[in-house]
């Protein structure tokens, strides 16, 4: 069995109706279900409600903007405007509406019904085997399109993720990296070999990110190592000279002694010393004049030049020693080639080392040719001037890859913009490297879906085209002629009127010929339901799988054909998988009440299959707008064959509101008016009208309130355009106060005329 409507779900913003919640009570809608309402309570709203379900859309007569949402037995839930598809095919609504769109009265025309013709037995086969089809391929469609939407939901969250774990790496200030670019980085580099930086490397690139200006630039180190050479050359060829001019034979036989020599004879001559100061004895002239000869001028010279060559091996070993101080630190360079200048300073420093000791010994050696300038210096440990030579090369080479380091820094200094921008995207491809793999997954599995999705679709649309062109094929209104033809006849209890099938549709007749002027409203109310029953199983579709809605089936009808549209819509449709009937019309009410009481009852374990719902219209306290709520029939209305019942409990909860605010005072009037009717059409008998009638019971009863009278006199006057309830679209003209004056003339007139009756009333109402 086809899942029913069980619930009016949610509802807001329907005019009247008011707004429904989940957390409203369920409406609990059975296999049969009566709604009971007066004219203007909302009832066409509803129909079109469930019109909106059988068109797929919202229904253009319903308020812009408003929504609903049903639920069906299985759980499911569909509305307008998120889930509006579904039911097209199993609800058919009767309403106004229908009415407009399938008749042209004026013209005598109405839209063909088609049935599927006999004679295409195949083609029939064929559409009933697509149509089994369809439900599954439209659910396809729409699980398919879960799918995509889940795979492009799941692949928006990884992008947004990956970006914004990229974002703060890459210091953008109010620039943003956001999901978009991280998507037209893998389209630019997915097909690239794009790695993974070493956290190094990532680390510099992010240093340079982080700078908001260039560094400063760095001077290039200037050193001559050819100093180095030269001074060995030289230096190991003044140490190997000797003092050849020294005539005397001590300093000959003791070189050592020439500088103590030298300094004793001019200490001597200074002091004008005659006697020697370490042996005592007097220096002859003759010897002082030989000490003199020999100790000339060239010795002075020579010890001066060994002083001056001592002097400059210091400052070569000073600028030796200065190199590496003069090689820039590492925080003077970007991140990215720290670890570059790191290497060759330590090259540079290793590089310094030899030469150092080269000059270490050579001053060793110098220093010994100071001590003793008149002999030659022992220069065997010292280098060869090839090995200091390369000593220095090597000093050099380091310091020229130094210097290449410094250039680079410096030529980023100039580019600055140039290599920040280099190092975002060496960035940016570090972490697209990393998810590159995922990211392609994502795109996978996003175009799969999406194919199976378009996939699933063109399925669908080729189903309902196939299907289309089969019902075109087989499509034929006439049989529906006949049968419409004789629910009319047996509706109006006459064959006046017919219809015939013509090629657009049917044309509407009157003894044969086409009919002239219009059909009165009951014989178009006739018409319009017959053709609607003829509908039901047209197209293909099957009663047992139909949810149907009737909004007012008995409008100017009169009661023969009442009672048979009534018995009519019961026994036709009783087979249907659900009915909703909808009316305003007290007697159409008692019809399907009296029928489907005992099915609304829990007898035994056997569950209610019908359902007695009223929709209440009141003014809520504080407001001056109309409300309709749907709410379980009254007792009065379910239990009770006279509507006297049920508007006599409306006077009685009136009468007993308090003075100042009563919900049901616009309707009042109508209800009071309808009371007095009844109750004088058994008192008084005849067609006096109601003041004619109010007269006479004054007359019969002398001892009524005269001036309690007068306020059912004025009620009288006032409601006398008014035959029944039909007319709530409406306000009354009297005031509340005239309201409750009428309400208790109505009450005491009542118990003066037939206090028994009224006390039943009142029992019963209670």
């Amino acid at each position: 069995m086809p899942d029913k409507i069980a619930n009016l779900r949610t509802l807001k913003g329907m005019g009247i109706l008011a707004d429904r919640a989940a957390q409203s009570p369920s409406l609990d809608l059975k296999k049969l279900n009566l709604i009971y309402g007066f004219n203007g309570s909302g009832k066409t709203t509803l129909s079109r409600l469930y019109a909106s379900l059988e068109n797929g859309e919202l229904h253009p007569g319903l308020p812009a903007g408003s929504s609903f949402e049903i639920s069906m037995e299985d759980g499911s839930r569909l509305g307008c405007p998120s889930n509006p598809t579904g039911l097209e095919k199993r609800i058919l609504v009767f309403n106004g509406d229908f009415i407009e769109s399938n008749f042209q009265w004026a013209q005598g025309k109405a839209n063909p019904v088609f049935f599927i013709g006999v004679d295409q037995a195949a083609a029939a086969k064929a559409l009933a085997a697509l149509e089994a089809q369809i439900p599954q391929l439209s659910a396809n469609v729409t699980a398919t399109e879960n799918s995509a939407k889940q795979a492009d939901k799941a692949f928006g969250i990884f992008k947004k993720d990956r970006a914004k774990n990229v974002a703060p790496r890459l210091y953008q200030g109010s620039r943003k990296y956001e999901a978009p670019q991280l998507t037209k980085d893998y389209e630019n580099w997915c097909s690239d070999e794009i790695t993974v930086l070493d956290d190094e490397a990532l680390k510099a690139a992010e240093d340079t990110r982080r700078l908001a200006e260039p560094m400063p630039k760095i001077d290039e180190v200037v050193f001559d190592a050819s100093n180095i050479g030269k001074a060995f050359d030289f230096i190991r060829e003044i140490c190997t000279q000797e003092l050849s001019t020294v005539a005397l034979e001590e300093v000959q036989q003791h070189p050592d002694m020439l500088l103590w020599l030298k300094t004793g004879r001019e200490y001597h001559d200074h002091n004008e010393l005659n006697d020697c100061l370490f042996c005592g004895n007097k220096i002859s002239s003759e010897r002082l004049s030989s000490l003199k000869s020999a100790l000339d001028n060239k010795i002075d010279e020579f010890v001066s030049r060994l002083t001056k060559t001592a002097d400059r091996l210091q400052a070569v070993r000073a600028d030796v020693d200065g190199v590496y101080e003069l090689a820039p630190s590492l925080d003077a360079f970007p991140a990215n080639l720290q670890s570059e200048v790191k290497e060759r300073r330590t090259a540079l420093k290793s590089a310094l080392k030899v030469p150092k000791d080269y000059l270490k010994k050579l001053n060793e050696v110098l220093s010994s040719k100071q001590s003793r300038p008149a002999s030659p210096a022992d220069v065997s440990k010292l280098p060869t001037q090839p090995e200091v030579e390369q000593a220095a090369t090597q000093i050099q080479d380091a310091l020229a890859r130094l210097n290449e380091i410094i250039g680079q820094h410096n030529q980023i200094v100039t580019n600055f913009e140039k290599h920040r921008d280099e190092a975002g995207i060496l960035i940016r491809k570090h972490f697209l490297a990393e998810c590159k793999g995922d990211f392609a997954a994502h795109v996978q599995s996003v175009e799969s879906a999406k194919t199976t999705h378009e996939a699933a679709q063109t399925a669908l649309v080729q189903a309902n085209e196939q299907a289309e062109e089969l019902r075109q094929k087989i499509r034929t209104h006439g049989p529906a002629a006949d049968i419409i033809n004789k629910l009319v006849a047996s509706y109006l209890g006459h064959n006046e009127l017919t219809i015939l099938s013509v090629d657009e549709g049917y044309e509407l007749q009157r003894y044969g010929r086409p009919i002239e002027g219009m059909p009165s409203e009951g014989e178009k109310t006739a018409i319009a339901i017959s053709y609607f029953l003829s509908r039901l199983e047209s197209e293909g579709r099957k009663l047992k799988d139909l949810i149907v809605v009737i909004d007012d089936p008995v409008s100017s009808l009169d009661t023969k054909a009442l009672n048979y549209a009534c018995s009519l819509i019961r026994s036709r449709l009783s087979k249907a998988c659900q009915l909703i009937v909808l009316t305003h019309n007290q007697q159409c009410l008692n019809e399907f009440r009296k029928a489907w009481k005992n099915k609304a009852r829990t007898s035994g374990d056997a569950e209610p299959t019908a359902s007695f719902l009223f929709i209440d219209t009141a003014i809520p306290e504080g407001q001056t707008k109309r409300v309709s709520s749907l709410t379980k029939m009254s007792k009065l209305l379910r239990e009770y064959d006279s509507e006297y019942h049920f508007l006599f409990h409306y006077v009685l909860n009136f009468s007993n509101a308090a003075d100042s605010y009563s919900e049901h005072s616009y309707m009042m009037p109508n209800v009071l008016r309808r009371v007095l009717d009844i109750f004088l059409a058994f008192k008084c008998p005849g067609s006096s009208g109601l003041s004619g009638k109010i007269e006479e019971i004054c007359r019969h009863f002398p001892d009524l309130n005269l001036d309690r009278m007068n306020a059912l006199e004025r009620l009288a006057q006032v409601e006398s355009h008014s035959d029944n309830l039909d007319d709530l679209i409406s306000f009354s003209s009297m005031t509340l106060e005239e309201t409750k004056e009428a309400t208790t003339a109505l009450l005491e007139m009542m118990e003066h005329v037939d206090e028994r009756h009224t006390t039943s009333l009142k029992r019963i109402c209670r």
